[in-house]
């Protein structure tokens, strides 16, 4: 499936900045505190242990990925397929899949978790807009 054409908007995760960039963007600078900002969908295919983990676009942990980290950010949303373990921050939906395993809290604007998915512990919230992202057009809107 190609991308759109044409740009959109995210907001930095270092200052809230909101700013406009192409489509095909995978990395850029922020024009506000010019720290390096992490645009496309941040996939974990294996074991992946790291302190933070921030994107503008989804985070995607597939059915062999196993990530650690102290502190998740993911503008658009994340899902899990494979073991998630930590502190997650959403602007998007979160999914939860059948075989998957979660540990950890999480704030999301939604939280689907399907039949089989595991959560072992947390704390969940469902704020109005904890990142300031409502008004923000989403994917392909």
């Amino acid at each position: 499936m190609a991308k759109p054409s044409g740009t959109r908007t995210v907001q930095c995760y270092h200052c809230r900045h909101r700013f406009e960039v192409s489509w095909q963007t995978m990395t850029t600078v922020c024009p506000k505190c010019s720290k390096s900002l992490t645009v496309e969908d941040v996939v974990i295919k294996n074991a992946h242990g790291v302190r933070k983990i921030q994107t503008c676009g989804r985070l995607i942990v597939q059915k062999k990925g196993h990530v650690i980290a102290q502190h998740i950010e993911a503008h658009g949303g994340v899902e899990v397929e494979g073991i998630l373990e930590g502190k997650v921050i959403s602007g998007g939906p979160v999914r939860i899949g059948p075989k998957a395993s979660w540990k950890g809290d999480c704030s999301a604007p939604t939280l689907e978790v399907e039949l089989g998915g595991k959560i072992e512990r947390g704390f969940f919230t469902i704020p109005d807009d904890t990142l300031g992202l409502a008004d923000l057009p989403r994917n392909g809107g």
